[in-house]
This record gives C-alpha cells, structure tokens and sequence, in this order.
C-alpha cells in the first residue's frame, strides 16, 4: 500500500482552536508574550494521510443456513464500518453485502424458525438490533439502544418464536416477538455483575450466565420467574464468566471463562450431574448441531475438531488436527461460527467454519476430507489501536478486537505493509534490539527482531501471559519501558477487579516478577524510566465493570534495586488517569492527564512545576485508561505535541499557545522524526514546518499594517490602525484585537484564529490556506476567489455583520 501524496493543512483538515494560558499559571495572553519571549510561534503543521492504517476482514460471528437448497454462511465482520454478508459455503460467492451504518462490532447471529435471520452490531450505535430476510434480500434495523443498553449478548429463539438476549451494562435479559414487533424486558438479573453474557433456551426455560461475577439462572419465559443453577465447585475454579449455554438432546454445554481459555462444562439434565470432565479449551465458537449420530461439535484450541456424543458422554476425535486446513487456521486468530451440514452434491455429513480471516473451511466427518478457499467479504478498515516504534526506526500499528493485523510504517517511504499480529495490540515498544508487541486480553507479550524475517507467533514470539484470573487477575498492558535488562509492564485488571501491577521481565528468560497495588486500587497505565527508577503514572479505573475507589490518578516512582514505590503524589486535583508519559526539555518529566491539563514533572525536586490546560477539565473521560494518550518534545519547534481526548495538540512550551490540530487518537516519532499519527481507521505523517516569521507583533500597534512579501505574526496583539496583506505575503494573526478594516488581496497564507476585528474583514485570490476560526467580527465578513474553501476549523466565529461569497454562513 502506497503512501499518499495529499498534503492538507492541519486547520483545513479538521477542526482546530487556539487559546494562551501560560505554562507557569498565566492566563493574560499578553502577560504570556509580552514577558520577554522572542520565540517565534510554531507554523501550522501539514498533515499527510498515508491510507487506512489496517485493512482486514474481521469475521466475528458467523452462522449457517439454506436458502433455496442453497448453502449459506451469514457473517459479520468488524471493521469502520461493520458489515453483514451471505456468502455460497461451497463457492464462497457473495449472494449479499452491506455496510452497518454508526457499528463497528459485530455480535450474535441466529435464525428464527422461519428463516428470517437476526443479529446485532454496535460502537458508536448502541445494542442494534437487526433483521435479514434471505429470500428477498432486505435488511431491516429494528431497533437501537434495546432496553436503554449499550449491547446485547447471546440471542436465541424459543419454541414459540420469541427472541430472548441478555445484556450490558445492567446485565438484563430482554425477549422481542417479531410477530408482534414488542419488547419484553425480564430486568437486571443482578447487582453484582455488569454483563448478562450467555443465554441459551433449555427445556423451554432461558438460561441466562452473567460475568464477571458469575451466576447461572432459569427463568420461565411466561412469568419471569427464575432460580439459581448452581454449578459445582470444581468447575467454578477461576471461572468469572459463563459465555455460552447450548443444550443439545439431554444435555447441556456450558462454556466458562476465563478458566482454561474457555472449557466447556456438561451437565446431563436427566440426572441433575455435571460431568467430573471439562470439554477444554473451545475459544469462542459455540457447540454445533447434532449430526446424525447425536455428536455435537467444538472447536478446541483454534485448531482441533472434538466430537461430544450426547447418548454416551463420550469425547470423540475426528482427525481434524492433523489436516492442513487446521494448519492454516493456526495462524488465525479463530474460527467464531461452526456447524453441521450436508452440502449440495455430497452424501455425508460435514463440518463448516467460517474464520476471523474469511476463510470458508469444510471437514467431512467420514471422508475426512477438509478443504479451505477465501469467501468474498470485503476488507474494511480497522480500528487502529497500539501505536508504537520498534528498533529498527518504524512506526508499528495495532489493531482493536481484530483479525490478527499489524501495519508496519516505514520510516523512509512512509509506506504502509500488513503484517499478522495479535488480535488487539495494546502497547508497542523497543526493548534493546527487540520489537515488544502486548495485547489483550490476558495481558500477553510478544518480542522479536524486526530485522529478522516477520512471523508472528515466532517472530514475535510469545514471552508471557500474566493472565487472567488467579493468581494475579491482569487483562492489559498499556505501559511498557525498556530498564536496561528488564522489561518493565504496567497493567490494566481483570474485569470487576481494582489493582493493576507493575511488572518486571526479562524477555530472554521469560523470568519476571509482579508487584500489584503499587498504588493501592489503581492501574498502571504509562511508564517512563531513567537512573534506576521507574517513573509510572495510573488510572483510577480497574477492569471493566470495577468501580473506582480513589479520588484521583497519582504519579509514582519505583526504585528498581529496592523494589518499591519511593514517592507518589498527585498532578491534579481532577486527574482520573496520569498518562503519555516521556522526556522532555532540561530532563523533566512530561504527561497528559484526564481533565486535560499538560504537566512537567522535576524529578531531581519530585514535584509538578508547570501545568497548561489542552482542553477544559470537563470536557475528559474521567474513568478511561488513558491509552492513546501520548505527550512528545519537538526541539526544533519549541513545542509539545500531544494526543488526548481524541484530539492532537501543541503546545508552545514558551508562551502556552495551545493548537487543537486535528482529531486525532495516537501519535509517536520513528527513528527519522517522523511524527506518525492514527485517528480511528487512518495513519498520518505531521510535518512540524516552522513558520518563520519575518515579523511578529505582540502588545500595543498604533497605526496601519501593510505587509507585502514574507509573513507577518500578530500574537497576542492589540492593533489600532488597519490590516492590508498583498502580493503572495502571508499573516497569521491569533489572539489579537484589530481596531480597523482587514483586507487581504492576493496573500498566501491568511490565518485569523480567537481574534476580534472591529471593521470589515475581506479576503480575496489568496492562493494558501484561509483560516477564520473562533473570532468575532464587528462588521462584513467578505471571501471571494480563493483557491481553497476558507474553513472555520469547527471553531464558530461571532459576525455581526453579512457574510458573503466563500464565507458565507461562516
């Protein structure tokens, strides 16, 4: 995939806004300049898009049907946006295909008994509910925020035709009668858990399994009358989950997590018992249906076919393990819909799977026989996730809730190459000559010589599985530092837990050593280190579905040699998360915090010295993890550039000049200073390009402002007199009063951002960028023949006056 060749202006690409509060508490823009800076201000950097930064096909639900004779495979597939297909399981073809319109990931797909299918997608749109006649090809939404919840989980049909799914946040369970188009909503189920993960119809009873505190419920679909299944101790050890309930004939297949990655426990409903034996390790695929011999089917550990005879209780081998089909799905992340079906022009029965990767595979139970081909579902771009640079100088790029898909961005042509990752990168980083990948869920890393050839699984190879559950409960690795020998990890927990861990790793030994509650109930999220101490900074959050229990995110330093904390305190008295931290000017310590503010850190004094605000304190996610935080010193510039909130900011560090450049999630430098950068599908290169100003007007002007050649910089300025740009000369005016006309003809360049203008403002044939954001102006508001479109970077102006030609409206 070739880089792009388009260039945009920063304020041209989205929105941007400009305010001054000084680094050492000033708040006047004109004490801020007029204070003996003479430093000129930073020129608005290009944005260069390079392409989606990962395009995959992401299957994670898939289901099997007919169709007029015809066997079909319905998929999901996640992406920016998802998307829903019926494809041929015996050509691949697609007999159908369409975009989910606000989702981003897929959940359940089941068919009712007429036929009609069912599913759900979401991210941003909360729990949709959808509907996809295959005979007549209409796909209908039914519904959003089903129940006022944010997804919904585990959808099955009763004998009567009700659909009945649990939910999240409030860990409900909902029924929805097509025939009738009504939703009945059976209510929480509990207090203690967030998620109603699994649901299943059992005897005509829904069985409903919650996370992550577990229970298992009946409850009678009339009344809504329930009890509790209890589940023996034996197969409850490190079980917070049950995520599938299916019965087939006279029994019942329970999957439950996170023990064993997802074993399945039995239980045979004629005598009450549950086998003494698990079913182990199935992933995320639920059991088939029976075949003619009464034998479901799993999908053990991503690659081995088990049978499970529900007449004898026996388990079964098929020889699925030894094909080269199961090779080639254990390169896969897995395989997430399976089934039993006698395909067109064959006799025997078969196995069918429809991968992460789209891969349409088939294993004939008595052949033997196993075929692969691609299905022809269409490639979306990703969600990036994990951004980070490796030590070979490229930029690395993960990817959320993914396929298997990393992108490598090379330094030199900015060319982006696909490479197989895990299926959610978190954190990105060098280690010596290693490239260091972590990814969720269990809190895994990988390490590996990019120079070497790219095999991931070998290279990268795994290192370590902190894990979920006992004995240590940790889900993501969000902070990683380099400490001379060691690797060090900060840690996000397990659901419904507090208590994150730092943790030290030698990734030649695979030796390590974990220390949680470093500060107590808070996770560690971001690490910086130097001179033996580890700098680390946490998130009030735990695990999803914990409730925080500290005021306030702290910044902590861990002596290695003496294996603890020798200083903690706070940054601000409204940080939910300390994050993106790194090294900046003079050997001070930098970061980002929730309510927006920019810090310096003294380690030699151990306290906070200077703080900006990027963005108002209330505009932050207070409980986020702060991952895509991220804070880096430009030298050259004189400026911070920074990711939170979703947005990219600089921060002049001389006169605390903020620019909101562009909405942005991650960014990170390579090793040619690249700034390479990732909104939520899309990679970037920003060009810090010094302006140079040819001139720079700060405080009081008395008198006109011809500029006719080079640029002029009002900041901060108050100007009596008017402005008059020409002949291909540029101006960039920001927080300045004009007490006259300002009229700009031929120019370049014209920038007038959180400014005020008494007197007509016109702006004619400049061929650069016109920029009028967040100014009042006191008077027309005239733009007429310029080469691009003069943009108000999402920033409304204050006109009291007419707008006319380009800025009309504006």
């Amino acid at each position: 995939m070739a880089a792009s060749t388009t260039r945009r202006r920063a304020g041209v690409l989205v929105s941007a806004v400009a305010v001054l509060a000084g680094l050492l508490g000033v708040t006047n823009p004109a004490q801020a300049l007029d204070g003996g800076s003479t430093a000129e201000p930073a020129g608005q950097p290009v944005i260069e898009e390079l392409g989606p930064a990962i395009l995959s096909v992401n299957v994670r639900n898939a289901h099997f049907g007919t169709v007029d004779g015809r066997a079909v495979a319905y998929a999901i597939s996640n992406g920016n946006p998802a998307t829903f297909s019926m494809v041929d399981v015996t050509t691949g073809e697609s007999l159908f295909a369409a975009e989910l319109e606000d989702t981003t990931v897929g959940g359940w797909i089941t068919t009712s008994p007429d036929g009609t299918v069912y599913f759900t997608a979401r991210h941003p749109r909360p729990a949709g509910l959808y509907s996809f006649d295959p005979r007549t090809r209409d796909l209908d939404e039914i519904a959003d925020a089903v129940a006022g919840e944010r997804v919904l989980y585990g959808g099955s049909f009763t004998d009567d035709g009700t659909l009945v799914f649990g939910t999240y946040p409030n860990a409900k369970v909902v029924s929805y009668t097509p025939s009738t188009g009504e939703f009945r909503d059976y209510g929480s189920q509990t207090d203690d858990a967030d998620y109603v993960f699994s649901l299943g119809i059992v005897d005509g009873e829904i069985w409903a399994g919650t996370g992550p505190v577990p229970y298992l419920y009946a409850i009678d679909p009339d009344t809504g009358d329930r009890r509790e299944i209890t589940v023996p101790d034996h197969l409850m050890t490190n079980t917070q989950w049950f995520i599938g309930i299916e019965q087939r004939a006279g029994s019942v297949l329970v999957r439950l997590s996170p023990r064993g990655n997802y074993d399945t426990a039995v239980l045979d409903l004629a005598t009450g018992e549950w086998d003494d034996e698990v079913i182990t390790s199935v992933g995320g695929s639920a059991p088939t249906r029976l075949d003619a011999a009464g034998r479901t089917y799993v999908l053990a550990g991503g690659t081995d076919l088990i049978g499970y005879d529900t007449g004898t209780g026996a388990v079964v081998e098929t020889g699925f393990a030894g094909t080269d089909v199961a090779a080639a799905l254990a390169a896969q992340v897995n395989t997430y819909g399976i089934d039993v079906m006698t395909l067109p022009g064959s006799d025997e029965q078969s196995v069918v799977g429809l991968s992460t990767d789209g891969d349409l595979w088939t294993y004939g139970l008595s052949s033997g026989d196993a075929t692969i081909q691609r299905a022809d579902i269409a490639a979306t771009p990703a969600e990036a996730h994990g951004l980070g640079v490796g030590p070979d100088g490229n930029a690395y790029i993960g990817a959320y809730l993914s396929s298997g898909s990393m992108t490598r961005v090379d330094q030199d042509t900015l060319e982006l190459t696909p490479l197989r990752g895990p299926k959610q990168a978190d954190a990105i980083a060098t280690h010596g000559d290693q490239l260091v990948v972590t990814s969720y869920p269990g809190a895994v890393v990988h390490a590996g010589d990019p120079a070497e050839a790219w095999e991931w699984g070998t290279n990268p190879a795994h290192v370590l599985t902190i894990g979920r559950g006992e004995p240590h409960f940790q889900d993501r690795i969000n902070g990683v530092v380099s400490i001379g020998d060691r690797l060090a990890l900060g840690t996000v927990p397990d659901y419904g837990q507090l208590g994150g861990a730092l943790t030290l790793l030698d990734t030649e030994t695979g030796e390590y050593e974990v220390h949680r509650d470093v500060v107590e109930d808070q996770s560690v999220i971001s690490l910086a280190y130097r001179d033996g101490l580890v700098y680390g900074g946490t998130a009030i959050s735990g695990g999803l579905s914990s409730t925080p229990t500290a005021a306030r995110a702290q910044l902590f330093v861990w002596d290695v040699a003496a294996g603890e904390v020798v200083w903690q305190g706070d940054v601000t008295e409204g940080a939910g998360y300390v994050a993106g931290l790194s090294w900046g000017p003079d050997g001070l310590l930098v970061g980002g915090t929730s309510d927006g503010a920019l810090f310096e850190f003294d380690p030699r004094r151990r306290e906070v010295t200077r703080t900006v605000q990027v963005f108002p304190a209330g505009d932050g996610n207070r409980t986020s993890w702060g991952y895509a935080t991220k804070t880096l010193w430009d030298e050259a510039t004189g400026t911070y550039l920074t990711t939170n909130n979703g947005h990219l900011y600089q921060v002049d560090r001389a006169t605390g000049t903020v620019s909101a450049l562009a909405e942005m999630e991650q960014v990170t430098r390579d090793g040619s200073g690249n700034y390479i950068a990732v909104d939520q599908t899309h990679a970037y290169r920003i060009d810090l390009e010094p302006l140079v100003c040819d001139r720079t007007i700060t405080g009081q002007h008395s008198g006109p402002v011809t500029v006719t050649d080079g640029t002029i910089c009002l900041s901060g300025a108050e100007v009596d007199g008017p402005v008059r740009v020409r002949g291909g000369a540029s101006v960039v005016v920001d927080a300045t009063e004009l007490t006259g006309p300002f009229h700009a003809t031929g120019a370049t360049d014209v920038i007038v951002r959180n400014s005020r203008v008494t007197g007509p403002v016109s702006i004619v044939g400049s061929t650069g960028d016109v920029v009028v954001s967040g100014t009042t102006v006191v008077g027309p508001l005239d733009c007429f023949d310029n080469d691009t479109e003069p943009d108000d970077e999402g920033v409304p102006n204050d006109v009291h006056g007419p707008t006319a030609g380009q800025c009309a409206g504006m």
